[in-house]
């Protein structure tokens, strides 16, 4: 007969943990909420109103939404700055720092138009490929004719009253 191991529950409270992992810093275990100096903000209590509330974060948001384009080309613009300035660094102390500057630029800007420019060529190349690809299959494929509602067209109904003619004639022949 197999003997029955006992399973203790697992605890995962700060105390049995900070028990558990003596070897941990402290910094690293987990402190109880009792510890904590300021509540979190979802259990302190506001004297705002729901509705309030609501219209007060969308303002919020739409004025955040707005504002991210700027953002976005100021850090683009600081970012280049500091690219600028660390290829200037690397340039040597001969040269004086705003020519080491300009020319660092335009190495930069050289070589960020010249990807554009292939990026660009290369997705007009696909957008063209497919096309002639496109163009190519509807020339091969015009024998069959249109799929669909093709009772518009003259030559559609020529051949509709052919088939209806040898049905009639076929019907005849077995009367």
């Amino acid at each position: 007969m197999a003997s029955m191991a006992t399973i203790r529950p697992l605890s995962l409270s700060p105390l049995s943990l900070r028990r558990h992992c003596r070897h941990l810093p402290p910094s690293v275990l987990p402190t109880p909420l009792s510890n904590l100096k300021k509540p979190p903000s979802s259990l302190s209590s506001s004297s705002i109103g729901l509705s309030a509330r609501r219209s007060a974060s969308r303002f919020v948001a739409v004025a955040s939404a707005q504002s991210n384009f700027l953002k976005v080309i100021q850090k683009a613009w600081r970012v280049g700055k500091d690219g600028v300035e660390a290829g200037s660094n690397l340039i040597p102390d001969t040269v004086p720092r705003p020519v080491a500057r300009v020319s660092v630029a335009v190495v930069a800007a050289t070589v960020a138009l010249f990807l554009l420019k292939s990026f660009i060529s290369t997705a007009l190349f696909v957008l063209a490929m497919m096309g002639a690809l496109y163009f190519i299959f509807i020339a091969f494929n015009s024998g069959e004719g249109p799929r669909g509602d093709s009772s518009s067209s003259s030559s559609s109904t020529s051949t509709e009253e052919e088939s209806l003619e040898e049905a009639r004639r076929i019907m005849e022949k077995y009367k």
